[in-house]
């Protein structure tokens, strides 16, 4: 689980929401997400790899949701701090 986490806060670096409201900035997050795993899956072109980025954002997608308090502070606290 550590892995995700890491992960999830290097992508959470990158990520900006116009929302102030937290629960509608974790729901911009989670689309963030996906898309931009979605967009390494799409420029891939070995059908193992894009397998392998499939399980990973399913698996990821699963630990987002399991954590949306957490990872909601995480987001709200790296936006105040742009």
């Amino acid at each position: 689980m550590k892995k995700f986490k890491d992960f999830i806060k290097e992508i959470s670096k990158n990520f900006n929401s116009e929302n102030k409201n937290p629960k509608e900035v974790f729901k911009d997050f989670v689309s963030y997400f996906y898309f931009t795993i979605d967009n390494k899956i799409n420029s891939t072109k070995q059908e193992s790899i894009k397998n392998k980025y499939i399980k990973i954002r399913q698996s990821a997608i699963r630990y987002i949701v399991a954590n949306e308090k957490a990872i909601t502070s995480e987001i709200c606290r790296n936006q105040r701090n742009k």
